[in-house]
């Protein structure tokens, strides 16, 4: 094909410039003519040829020179120059391409070759001029990501990037909307020029720009005033004629719109979509950098506050830290919130009984505060915070009826803030902060606040702790004396002699006693322990003990300790009374021993010859030495349950067909059963305390370092999870936290169950299935079968194209052909045929009947598109049958054909039959409809019901579908509506 392009012919003789002429013209080429350099020069000035034809030796400006000039110029576009010389000396072709010349050719000119150098020169000239174009895209492309670049402050980033963007492509104007890029607003910027309208709820809910953010695809439109997607908000939009617009994403999240404008219809073209397309996607990421900086810029004000606000707080804490009494530890506190904060007034009360009473005041509204104020615990906000325990923030007093005038000026209050001071859930007092302005506090100083009062709480209860801790220091040494006395084997008699005569000492008592209970049905196992001058008579008190039937039920009826006077006259004691005459005993302090709330012992302290008693003191001390005695016998019970649990576990673990490992928190092997030992090669003795890692060594293959990774954070505790030893062995692990009573990590224990078996069972059982499914379908919608899982061929009803195709004339052809011929020759390979085309488009074999197939569309995978897979398997059918057609009539010398017909419609899909057979099928009026125009259907003929042919999506049938009118189908009471597909 001659290739049309503007060629240029610059020679001085008029005959051969005239016979160039009609040869190139006549050629199908435009041709301009000059017979100068000078002419030459002079229209290269205006119009731009897309090839030269230079003569060497013209006068004035020679060939040479001329070709030097139309190099030089950058301006232009590449044109390229072939130079026509008279002379076939060397030196010259080389000088003419020297100065820059493309071609060189030598008069005479066969008209053939000048043709051919001229189409060469076009291909020449066209990749060129491509690759150019190309370069300037891709320095436009490179300068604007400059702009994107320069800054990652919005305003500055877009406006100049605009500007380059409408001058790179001649727009009028470019612009940019943001959607949801800041607080949920939408922002707009455009070029300089002609500037964008502000009228973005109209734009984005009728306009092109709308449209791009709600379809995310682009947008070209050739002429505004034939396209109802430009919306016209202002005058000006009037004269724009042509519209591109570009939707801006990022990880499939639209981000904003690019739109180009500009007076001239059809200006856009795909050149221009494809440079805006990239230009989108470099905008995308700039954008998502400045909302990020946005972000961050946000953030770092936001932290620069809460320092701010933190430093104060430190401020405050830190002379809240130092030991001083209660009331300068308030006043000061009061002043340092006036002054750190600027609150306007400021002032603390605390409680006492009934009252709240005015400890300290800062700043005011404007009168004087008094000293002496004191108001009722439950009046005003005040009250309202003590008795609820919570803060209460006011944004208007004068709305709220808890508020209550407080101080002379309370008529300038507004709002008003008030923080509870708490102490382990006692409401000490409250912190009142009031001022002038409406909604003056908002949830910052609530917190800042509420932070600074826990912290003056702990304050306030450590001054009044300190004298407490004072007065009982001697009695801390004391029970610090006792602590060391006794041993952790606290029930064992020689150990509760120690504690007796340790508790003698602490009290200053001549004698002190311990009971101990073991058993609340045994008195025999009862343990007493004596300290003080020994008598004849100890054993009557062990013998009151184990006589006295009700002996340990009234001492666990004791819940405190209690002062019994005069025993000796007591006759419930008379069995004792020799014991206590012996002893000189007449009082004893009577203290229960008790863990929880039960009583587990007594421990008595000789009380005779104390007129005043226990005071409060001695009482406390007598309780925490109690407990401490009372501790060290649960830690020894304790102790022997674990050690009892630890024989039975370990009595477990040696049991445990299954490999079991206790693994400490830092991944250190702790205990391990003997199956554990065996099959995952580690000995507990030597390699207890050793880190999985270790003993995984280098083996990236053995047990251990398979089951490192399970013992990560993302391995959700108590889940299985398996490991493959080998291609035969799996466990199954299970990974159980172990945690102490306060829920502190104690490490994990990890149970590797051999499911071997199982798997191979599994195994062979999928590849059963599999086999099933394969029956009915392809292997990859087999597959698909077997991932998606579920009970398969479960009776189901659902939506299904049905495709019934069987053969013309096979009655006949049984009777007169070979059985063996007739399956072999044209049964197997029709079924076959037939069978690789229904599985090529994902359909399934529901059976085969004689010479028929029923294909099914929709079960047991189903798409989207079923009704066009089933039309497109119906005509690839014929197709293939065609095939075979041809090949029988050679072979056979026999004419077969096949109709094919198809239904859609509901119908009950699964196992049916009996227990002892079933066969996956379907049951419906569908299945009968498309026998009946499988039967209408001529030999190469394909016929769907009007079921179907509703069901197919506007356009989406590949070939014709003409109607055949309404039939009568028998079975059916109504016509039906049938299409032949014209393929």
């Amino acid at each position: 094909m001659i290739e049309l392009a503007h060629i240029l012919i610059v020679e001085d003789d008029a005959l051969i410039r005239r016979i160039y002429h009609d040869v190139l013209a006549s050629s199908g080429y435009r041709v301009s003519l000059s017979a100068s350099g000078e002419e030459a020069l002079a229209y290269l000035q205006l119009i731009t040829p897309d090839i030269i034809l230079l003569d060497l030796g013209l006068p004035g400006i020679d060939g040479n020179e001329v070709t030097r000039r139309i190099k030089a110029d950058r301006s232009k576009p590449f044109t390229p120059v072939m130079v026509l010389s008279a002379h076939a000396d060397l030196s010259i072709s080389v000088a003419s391409l020297d100065a820059g010349a493309d071609d060189f050719l030598v008069k005479p000119v066969q008209i053939d070759e000048l043709l051919a150098r001229v189409r060469a020169m076009l291909r020449l000239q066209r990749a060129q001029r491509g690759l150019s174009n190309e370069q300037r895209k891709t320095e436009l492309l490179l300068h604007l990501t400059r702009d994107l670049g320069a800054s990652i402050e919005l305003d500055v980033l877009l406006t100049g990037f605009l500007d380059h963007l409408a001058d790179a492509v001649g727009a009028i104007r470019a612009s940019i909307i943001l959607t949801d890029f800041e607080d949920d607003r939408t922002l707009c910027y455009s070029s300089s020029r002609n500037p964008a309208s502000p009228m973005f709820t109209d734009i984005l809910r009728h306009g092109v720009a709308g449209w791009v953010l709600r379809e995310h695809v682009p947008a070209v439109i050739q002429d505004t005033r034939q396209d109802m997607r430009w919306f016209s908000a202002i005058d000006a939009h009037l004269n724009v004629r042509s519209v591109a617009a570009m939707p801006v994403m990022r990880e499939h999240n639209i981000l904003g719109v690019i739109t180009l404008v500009h007076h001239t219809p059809g200006f856009f073209s795909d050149e221009h979509v494809a440079l805006l397309s990239s230009v989108a996607a470099q905008s995308a990421v700039a954008l998502e950098s400045a909302q990020l900086f946005r972000v961050a810029q946000r953030q770092k004000e936001l932290l620069a506050q809460r320092a701010e606000e933190l430093r104060k707080i430190n401020e405050i804490n830190a002379f809240l830290s130092e030991l001083m009494q209660p009331e300068q530890v308030t006043r000061l506190l009061v002043y340092m919130i006036q002054q750190q904060f600027g609150y306007p007034q400021v002032s603390l009360l605390m409680r006492d009984g009934n009252d709240l009473v005015l400890q300290a005041s800062a700043g005011s509204l404007g009168g004087k505060t008094p000293q002496d104020l004191r108001l009722r615990s439950g009046h005003g906000l005040n009250g309202w915070a003590l008795q609820h325990s919570q803060n209460v923030r006011v944004d208007d007093v004068r709305q709220d009826p808890r508020f209550a005038a407080l101080f002379p000026d309370d008529t300038l209050v507004r709002s008003e803030l008030v923080v509870p001071i708490i102490l382990r859930r006692e409401a000490l007092g409250t912190l009142d902060v009031r001022s002038a302005q409406v909604g003056a506090f908002g949830p910052s100083d609530e917190a800042v606040l509420g932070a600074i009062m826990g912290q003056f709480s702990i304050a306030l209860g450590n001054a009044r702790l300190l004298e407490n801790e004072q007065q009982r220091i001697q009695q801390l040494s004391q029970v610090n004396r006792l602590s060391v006395a006794i041993t952790a084997q606290l029930d064992a008699p020689q150990n509760l002699q120690l504690a007796a005569e340790a508790v003698a000492k602490i009290f200053d008592v001549r004698q002190a006693g311990l009971l101990l209970f073991g058993d609340a049905e045994h008195h025999s196992n009862a343990l007493v322990a004596l300290y003080g001058a020994s008598s004849p008579y100890d054993g009557d008190l062990t013998r009151l003990i184990f006589t006295f039937p009700d002996a340990q039920q009234i001492v666990a009826r004791l819940r405190e300790p209690r002062l019994l006077r005069n025993l000796p006259a007591r006759n419930d004691l008379a069995i004792a009374r020799r014991f206590l005459e012996s002893r000189t005993i007449s009082d004893v302090l009577a203290v229960p021993l008790m863990a929880g709330q039960l009583t587990l012992g007594v421990l008595f302290i000789d009380a005779t010859g104390r007129e005043g008693g226990f005071d409060r003191a001695d009482l406390e001390l007598a309780t925490t030495v109690a407990s401490l005695i009372v501790q060290v016998i649960e830690n020894a019970r304790l102790y022997r349950v674990v050690a009892d649990e630890r024989s039975t576990l370990n009595a477990v673990l040696r049991g445990a067909a299954d490999p079991i490992l206790l693994i400490g928190p830092e991944r250190e092997l702790l205990l391990a059963n003997r199956a554990a030992e065996e099959r995952l090669r580690i000995s507990i003795d030597a390699d207890r305390g050793k880190t999985l890692d270790a003993l995984a060594g280098a083996a990236a293959d053995s047990p251990l370092a398979r089951l490192i990774p399970l013992l990560g954070d993302d391995h959700p505790p108590g889940e299985a999870a398996e490991i493959g030893m080998s291609e035969d062995v799996v466990y199954s692990v299970s990974m159980s936290p172990v945690q102490s009573a306060d829920d502190q990590p104690l490490g994990r224990v990890a149970v590797l169950r051999d499911i071997s078996a199982t798997r191979r069972l599994e195994r062979q059982e999928r590849e059963r299935v599999r086999s099933v499914f394969r029956r009915y379908v392809s292997p990859q919608v087999a597959e698909q079968l077997l991932i998606a899982g579920g009970d398969f061929g479960d009776p189901t009803e659902s939506d299904v194209v049905v495709l019934f195709a069987d053969l013309r004339g096979f009655t006949a052809l049984t009777e007169r052909m070979d059985p063996q011929v007739l399956i072999t020759q044209i049964l197997n390979r029709y079924f076959t045929a037939m069978t690789e085309v229904l599985y090529a488009h994902d359909g399934t074999i529901d059976k085969f009947l004689g010479d028929g197939v029923i294909g099914v569309f929709g079960s047991p995978i189903s798409h989207p598109d079923d009704p066009r897979r089933a039309l497109a398997a119906a005509v690839d059918m014929q197709r293939a049958f065609g095939d075979l057609a041809a090949i029988w009539r050679e072979d056979l010398g026999m004419e077969i054909g096949m109709g094919v017909g198809v239904s859609y419609g509901r119908a009950v899909v699964g196992n049916i039959g009996s227990t002892q057979r079933q066969d996956y099928t379907l049951i419906g009026d569908v299945v009968n409809t498309a026998s009946r125009l499988s039967g209408l259907a001529r030999a190469g003929q394909v016929i769907i019901s009007y079921h179907l042919y509703d069901a197919l999506p506007a356009a989406a049938a590949a070939w014709p579908l003409r109607s055949l009118g309404a039939v009568e189908l028998k079975g059916k009471q109504e016509p039906h509506r049938i299409y032949e597909v014209g393929y």
